[in-house]
């Protein structure tokens, strides 16, 4: 039920991507409760300057290897899952493509179970009474 959205370097190569997108995936599935074939993502590749973030902000170095991700996905987790998340997909991340921890953004969007629609139309997780 999240989607996925990454921001990545056009530098990165197409099986870099896959493979960053399956790490993200994995940490969903490990940390969060998602389900293994419930995946639905889409890759934003860049040209490199066009990804811009701050080098420094919070004390934290990064490079222009820097990824962006965003996950939306229905309210309801944790504190304690959400960083446990974050810590999964830098890890996965790192060990998939070299990607520093660094160099790793996450942002949630949380919502509600009647603002999707899988398809047909219908808000499948709120049908209508």
């Amino acid at each position: 039920m999240p989607f996925v959205e990454i921001f990545v370097s056009a530098t990165r190569t197409p099986a870099e991507r896959r493979k960053l997108a399956d790490a993200v995936h994995r940490a969903l599935v490990e940390t969060v409760d998602v389900p293994l074939d419930d995946r639905f993502q889409a890759l934003s590749v860049h040209a490199p300057e066009a990804l811009i973030a701050d080098a420094g902000y919070l004390g934290i170095a990064r490079t222009a290897e820097f990824v962006a991700v965003r996950v939306t996905l229905r309210r309801g987790r944790s504190a304690e899952k959400k960083r446990a998340l974050y810590r999964a997909i830098v890890a996965h991340a790192g060990k998939a493509v070299g990607i520093r921890a660094e160099d790793v953004l996450v942002v949630l969007s949380e919502n509600e179970p009647v603002d999707w629609s899988f398809g047909n139309g219908v808000a499948q997780y709120a049908p209508a009474e």
